[in-house]
């Protein structure tokens, strides 16, 4: 099922067929855990479709194959928005545009489909320039630093936070 086509990308639901290409990339499809088990990623899979009201993944097609995802889930309750993570799967796919065009159409998406969130936000790790760039490229305006918010190392990265908001 398609939810939302650019001129490079098309966003589509994940299918099962995905899933063994999704597992390697820890949190790609969940921030709940890094479902890296392909047993495990099927059987929420089953559960979910890996989506929810407050939670859900889609495939990143470019080129008519899957390039990479895209992931929405509730900051915190008293959060009235999603956070946003995506990772083009392949180094050699990166830099063609695919996670720009991706981004700024799944945040239109969310948008428009929830009427009742009011931001979304990226939470990225200051060493990554690629990220901030195109965060930034995306109308994400950059909020601050958050200390030690990072999940891919130990101890955990500063992050900055950014932010797009409806208005």
């Amino acid at each position: 099922m398609i939810v939302a086509e650019g001129q490079r990308v098309r966003l589509r639901r994940i299918v099962a067929g995905d899933l063994p290409q999704c597992a390697p990339h820890q949190y790609s499809l969940s921030i709940q855990e890094p479902l890296t088990d392909l047993p495990r990623v099927t059987a929420v899979f089953r559960e979910t479709g890996f989506w929810t009201d407050d939670a859900g993944a889609v495939a990143i097609e470019a080129d008519g194959r899957l390039v990479g995802t895209l992931q929405y889930y509730r900051g915190g309750p008293g959060f009235h928005g999603y956070e946003i993570g995506y990772l083009i799967h392949d180094e050699a796919d990166r830099g063609k545009g695919y996670a720009s065009e991706a981004l700024r159409l799944f945040g239109d998406l969310i948008l428009r489909e929830r009427p009742k969130c009011h931001r979304l936000q990226l939470i990225i790790e200051t060493w990554n320039d690629a990220s901030a760039r195109l965060a930034e490229a995306c109308g994400y305006a950059r909020e601050g630093i958050m200390r030690r918010a990072g999940y891919s190392s130990d101890p955990p990265e500063d992050c900055f936070l950014y932010s797009r908001i409806r208005s």
